[in-house]
C-alpha cells in the first residue's frame, strides 16, 4: 500500500474517532446537566424542609 493510501486510511480512522468522541461528549454533557438539575432539586427540597422545621421551632 502506498504511503498516501495509508495516510488517507489513518485520517479516515481519526475522523471516525473524533465523531465518536463528539457524540460521547454530548452524552456526558447531557448527563452533567441532569445531575446538576437533580442536585438543585434536592437542595431546594432540603431548604424547604429546613424552613418548615425552623418555622415550627419559632
Amino acid at each position: 500500500m502506498e504511503i498516501i493510501a495509508q495516510l488517507e486510511e489513518r485520517f479516515d480512522k481519526m475522523l471516525v474517532k473524533i465523531k465518536q468522541l463528539e457524540e460521547e461528549n454530548a452524552f456526558l454533557l447531557e448527563e452533567l446537566e441532569q445531575e446538576k438539575q437533580r442536585r438543585d432539586d434536592v437542595r431546594g427540597r432540603i431548604e424547604h424542609l429546613l424552613s418548615k422545621v425552623e418555622g415550627t421551632l419559632d
